[in-house]
Formats: C-alpha cells, structure tokens, sequence
C-alpha cells in the first residue's frame, strides 16, 4: 500500500489536475514555498495547507500539519469566525473578531483575510454600512487575489472557499441595487461555474452551491428573467435532493413554484409552492410561511388559509 506524506499528495494531484506551482500557490504562498513543502523540505502551516488544498479543488480530511500551539488556536477561532459567518451569528461574530484580532497580532495577511471579511459582514450585517463593508471585503479578497477589481471575474484564477465566500458577499451588496445588480449575476454566475468545473464533492461545494444558486434565482427574478430562474432553481432542487442541503431546499422550491407562477403555469407553480410552504412549516420558518401565503394570495389568488399542511 502506497503511504503518502503531505508534499507526495500535494505535488501527485497538482500533476494530475494539470496546474502550475505558480496557479496554486498564487496569494498564499510562493512557488518555490509550494515547491519545498512538495519536496517534503517544508512543513506547510495548517492555514496554508488548508489553502493549497482549495486551490486544488478538495478539502483536507487527509492531513494536519499544526508548527505550534499558537498557530493550532489561531487556526480554530478563524474557524469559529467561518461559522459565525455561515450562520449570520452577528453576536457571536463580533466575540470572535475580538479574539482573533488577539491572536494574529504578529500573524501572516493570509490570516488576517478572514478577520477582514468578519469584519466586512458585520458592517453588512449589523451597522448597514455598504461602504464600510465593500472596503474590507476588498482589502480580504486582494490579500491572495490582487488583480481582482471586485466586477470583473478571474476565471484563470483558482480559488479557495474564503474567496468564494467573499465574492459572494461582494455580489450581496451589488445586488441591493437595481442599477448594479448585473454585477451581482455575474460574480456568482462565475462562482455558479466554477463550484461545478473545478470543485470536486465536499463538505463545503454542498454548503456553497445551493447557496449561489439560491442567490442567482433571487436575482434573475428581480429582473424577471423566469425562465433563468427555473431552471437555476430547478439545479438547486436537484443537488439539495442529491446532497441533502437542508437549508435552502425549502427556498430554491418557493423561487421554483414563483418562476413557474411568473410564466403562467399556475397548476405547476400551485404544486411547488404548497410543498414549500409545508417543508418552511416543518421547519420552523413560520416568519416565512405567512409571508408566503400572503403573497400567493395577493399575487396569485391561490390561497393556501383553507388547506391542511
């Protein structure tokens, strides 16, 4: 049986995935770092292993690779913060920041990307303060991609999940207005491509994608393109089912049932948006439920008040 150590692994998938040293390592490290550590002449941190793994596409279940206690701690509040952000905890979030701004104090850039994105949600999130909130998602993202101009998608660059996760928040904020909401599309329908060309299946493609496809269908109705977002509602209903994304099944079928209302196939929208309404109830989204109800009565005159869910 072939045993592999960190380098070995990192050099055999890079080969055979066709990418240079110069390509993943692009904002983490350099090549010639990239070029030791597959040597075995480096020991990669565990934040920059983690990287090196997301450029290529995977995640890291194989190895860890802690140089200290500090830089083990350091490494589990970035974590936290990653949660933090996940789940929209804007209390927890500020806690967190806190504790990692302590401990990256004489820590590399790379660490400080996502204390900066933290920092960016909060502004979003809990102060509504775009502008503030736009500076920091770009002074994260230029950390490991300098070039990008926070419109123009880098579609020869690969990238990490932290950078998905901060384009997406970039295309947020575009999408709150009518006049920049093209650049919301087109971000995430660069993150849309890139998840399903060059990420394999994981842990985070099943957290993330469902995610831009949601966003997508949102978008695409607000500049009623129905039949756009049918059919990008209709890949995230496909791989939630396939995957088991819990979290915006009940979503991606609502912007189904609305694509298919918009283009007059009422029968079928009727279908979709009582399974939504029944899979938000047995969730406990009741804030959604009535929502929806009341908008299918006011826009569709289906109403839903006099059926058992």
């Amino acid at each position: 049986m072939a045993v592999y150590v960190v380098g070995d692994f990192l050099r055999e998938t890079r080969l055979r995935k066709g990418y240079t040293q110069e390509e993943v390592s692009y904002g983490i490290c350099t090549p010639a770092s990239l070029s030791r550590i597959e040597n075995g002449m480096q020991k990669p941190g565990r934040l920059i292993l983690e990287k090196l793994f997301e450029r290529l596409g995977t995640e890291n279940n194989l190895f860890n690779s802690f140089v200290s206690k500090e830089e083990m701690e350091l490494y589990s509040a970035i974590q936290s913060l990653i949660r933090d952000i996940t789940d929209e905890d804007v209390t927890k979030l500020e806690e967190h920041i806190s504790v990692v701004e302590k401990l990256a104090a004489n820590a590399s850039e790379l660490e400080h990307q996502c204390l900066y994105f933290a920092k960016g949600e909060l502004a979003r999130q809990k102060e509504k303060d775009y502008s503030k909130a736009m500076e920091l998602y770009m002074k994260a993202i230029h950390i490991t991609l300098p070039n990008f101009d926070g419109k123009k998608p880098l579609r020869n660059n690969l990238l990490t999940f932290d950078e998905i996760m901060i384009i997406n928040s970039i295309a947020i904020l575009y999408s709150n207005d009518e006049r920049t909401i093209m650049n919301a599309i087109h971000l995430d329908m660069w993150l849309k491509e890139y998840l399903e060309n060059k990420i394999v299946d994981g842990k985070m493609k099943t957290a993330k994608y469902p995610m831009i496809l949601y966003n997508l269908s949102c978008w695409f109705d607000d500049e009623k393109c129905y039949k756009e977002v049918l059919n990008i509602a209709d890949q995230g209903v496909d791989f939630c089912i396939q995957y088991g994304n819990l979290a915006f099944f009940p979503l991606l079928i609502l912007n189904k049932g609305v694509a298919l209302a918009e283009l007059n196939q009422i029968s079928e929208a009727e279908k979709y948006l009582h399974q939504a309404i029944t899979i938000l109830s047995a969730v406990k989204r009741e804030d959604l439920v009535e929502t929806v109800i009341d908008w299918c009565r006011l826009s569709y005159k289906i109403d839903f008040n006099n059926r058992q869910l």
